[in-house]
């Protein structure tokens, strides 16, 4: 299918502000009547779950789609056509399996959603941690948007981690580029075994690299946590994203000891009687359901 557009005078005078305003909502409404032409169309030519159809089909479907895209000037432009949203609640874990091939692990209170455009594939983590394996596309590049955080990839395993100060990812297979969305020209590309922290508050800090220690990162998709002289503070911290009712410390010295072991996260009741076995800790449940830790 051929989008004509009429040929404006070559004497034309100099676009006004208003006329510039008027003339993108024009090339907007443009796009999106195209996609919603092509919409089907473009559904076969780049997998979604739906889709299923034949070979032979999807190759007729996909030569039309591409005319009609190129004729309309879309290509060039990479619009989204489909986006899918997936939540996980708090104790939670799922696995999304991707028609592209790729493969998504959810952990606890995990939110993002995937942007499937004509030439990418884009996905938006709102909050938590999801482990990603890529399908390799060269021509379609992979993307996660993680606050400050960007990571772009051709097929790969890795993990990222949204925390409220800040993003770490974690590199298991291939290279992964991690930049700030305010410093693009100062990414850093990993390599398996290889983990950056990118933080949101501390600009002296807002991006460095180091070696994974153990299999501190990767566990959490076999339900297990794993500590390595972590101080309790960030230990507790772990443990709450998995634990619906309050955790407290019930004094500042109390967080500064330091825990090890490999513990159950679908289980954390547990885990917190465990703790004061390990720990000079007592562990008090209070009336309101939550629980606190003090020196013993």
């Amino acid at each position: 299918m051929k989008i004509s557009t009429a040929h404006e005078p070559e004497d034309r005078q100099p676009e006004t502000a208003a006329g510039h305003a008027t003339r993108k909502q024009r090339d907007a409404e443009k796009v999106g009547a195209a996609l919603d032409t092509h919409r089907d169309a473009l559904k076969t030519m780049f997998p979604v779950p739906s889709s299923r159809a034949p070979r032979r089909k999807r190759t007729a479907a996909a030569g039309t789609a591409l005319a009609a895209l190129l004729a309309a000037g879309l290509w060039g432009i990479d619009p989204a056509y489909r986006s899918e949203h997936f939540v996980t609640q708090i104790g939670e874990r799922s696995t999304v399996e991707l028609a592209d091939g790729s493969r998504l692990v959810l952990d606890t209170a995990t939110e993002l959603t995937v942007q499937w455009h004509l030439r990418s594939r884009r996905v938006v983590l709102a909050d938590g941690r999801a482990h990603f394996d890529v399908a390799a596309a060269i021509w379609r590049p992979f993307t996660v948007d993680a606050g400050q955080t960007q990571v772009r990839v051709v097929g790969t395993r890795f993990d990222v981690w949204r925390r409220p100060d800040g993003t770490s990812v974690s590199v298991y297979e291939g290279k992964v580029a991690v930049w700030r969305k305010d410093r693009k020209n100062a990414q850093i590309v990993l390599l398996p075994g290889q983990q950056a922290e990118v933080s949101d508050v501390d600009e002296a800090q807002a991006l460095s690299r180091a070696d994974i220690a153990g299999d501190t990162q990767g566990a959490w998709k076999d339900g297990r946590l794993v500590f390595l002289d972590t101080p309790l503070t960030e230990a507790l911290a772990v443990i709450q994203r998995y634990h619906r009712a309050p955790i407290r410390l019930a004094d500042a010295q109390t967080g500064r000891l330091t825990v090890s072991g490999v513990f159950d996260s679908r289980n954390t009741d547990q885990l917190l009687r465990l703790l004061p076995g390990i720990l000079p800790l007592q562990v008090e449940r209070k009336a309101d359901g939550s629980t606190e830790l003090g020196a013993r």
